[in-house]
């Protein structure tokens, strides 16, 4: 059972990572952006949010379906991953854009700064 803990923890750093959805376990955060998942996913993330509240007791944790919950799991990793490196590949090209309007403007404050004491002097 404790691979399924780690399989369900997993998820949830996807949904963390690849949609930026905040929350304490799987089901807060499906709470909050359930919707952004398509209906398949999403319900498969429901079923590992349900054996997420449960997986800690023990009588409860042997009559849970480890087959079906870790095919779930593996339907939920499939569509997140491609959202998580698309995130990462966005952000690195946000980041660059952003440092190239930051140097942009400095340049042009230098530029006007250096114009004005010129024409001062």
């Amino acid at each position: 059972m404790s691979d399924l803990a780690e399989e369900i923890a997993h998820v949830g750093r996807l949904l963390r990572t690849g949609l930026g959805l905040r929350g304490d376990d799987l089901g807060a955060m499906l709470r909050r952006g359930g919707r952004l998942l398509p209906r398949r996913v999403r319900s498969a993330a429901l079923r590992l949010a349900a054996a997420e509240a449960v997986i800690n007791v023990p009588k409860m944790a042997k009559q849970l379906d480890s087959a079906a919950l870790s095919r779930d799991a593996k339907l939920c990793v499939q569509h997140l991953t491609p959202l998580v490196q698309r995130r990462v590949q966005h952000s690195w090209w946000l980041r660059g854009a952003s440092w190239a309007a930051l140097i942009f403007v400095i340049g042009a404050a230098l530029a006007f700064t250096l114009w004005r004491f010129r024409s001062v002097l």
